[in-house]
């Protein structure tokens, strides 16, 4: 098995391939002068289980995903394993409006005709777990959704565990509900979840809320899955430093962070931003490495 990561998942790439200790295999990126990419696979792979590791946050990311996919098949490898651990477009899984594209539903296309050798495809905490029924077409290529809200739950027990302070685990929005109970039940904290009302697709409204639990001078969690502007976060913020909530973290699975939702969030009182590695940051503090090595490592068998 060899470890081939793309351009948004270098870090990550060699991460996975030292927890199994694989051969790392290098690749250049550049562009063309018109603008057109150009992705190449340097090493010998024929023969391999080749394992590309790529997010989708861009444009661009997508289009070096299908390169490498290509690449690796064009230099005869035994089986290709696409590992992408943010898939972009996912939250445009159908028409709100007539003539919409249905965007998961065409990169799902691309993605699993792009090579014969691809065999299964990992992806890490879907928006939503049914935007993976557009993978079930008339190819033979498996896809697991793996769950990193573990990590997330180990890494807030690691770092707050000596604090004489409670933690209290809290979802933005009904929809991260079942993030907040994967992140707090393992280590007995308290969660609950906030009312959201969207009013554009970076301006939101959070409710007060009559909360089942004190928060009271409590270390505070706020646990979401993506992070794109920061809007929803910072509105959550505010309202639980009203409710005299004590010191307020982020932390995500996915982190985009894009504008400035990193001023915005700890202007309005975050004093900590954590992400895992999924969509690599300053902020990636959690490293999902070991987990896509598990799931991985009979494939070394």
């Amino acid at each position: 098995m060899k470890i081939i990561p793309g351009k948004a998942s270098q870090a990550l790439g060699a991460r996975i391939a030292a927890e199994l200790g694989c051969e790392l295999v290098l690749c250049e990126f550049r562009r063309f002068p018109d603008g057109e990419l150009y992705t190449r696979i340097i090493g010998d792979v024929e023969g391999e289980h080749a394992v590309v590791v790529q997010s989708i946050r861009s444009d661009t990311d997508l289009v070096v995903l299908l390169q490498l996919l290509d690449a690796a098949e064009a230099e005869g490898v035994s089986k290709i394993t696409a590992v992408i651990p943010y898939l972009g477009y996912a939250r445009q899984d159908k028409q709100f409006k007539p003539g919409e594209a249905v965007s998961i539903r065409a990169i799902a296309r691309s993605i699993c005709f792009s090579a014969p050798a691809l065999d299964s495809i990992y992806v890490v905490n879907v928006h939503d777990r049914a935007e993976l029924r557009y993978f079930q077409i008339d190819v033979d290529v498996r896809v697991h959704e793996l769950d990193a809200s573990p990590l997330i739950g180990d890494y807030i027990m690691k770092m707050m565990g000596i604090a004489p302070t409670p933690v209290v685990v809290i979802g933005p929005d009904e929809g991260a509900e079942e993030l907040a109970r994967a992140v707090a039940t393992p280590y007995g904290f308290d969660y609950d979840v906030l009312e959201k009302k969207r009013l554009t697709g970076d301006e939101v409204e959070i409710k007060p809320k009559e909360l089942s639990i004190d928060i009271e001078g409590k270390n505070i969690f706020i646990v979401d899955d993506i992070i794109s502007t920061g809007g929803t976060i910072a509105e959550a913020t505010k309202l639980l430093r009203e409710q005299n909530a004590g010191d307020i973290y982020v932390a995500c699975v996915h982190g985009l962070f894009v504008q400035n939702a990193v001023l915005r969030m700890l202007h309005a009182g975050v004093k900590e931003l954590i992400s895992t590695d999924t969509v690599e940051s300053l902020f990636s503090r959690v490293s999902i490495a070991k987990l896509v090595a598990k799931e991985l490592e009979p494939g070394l068998q």
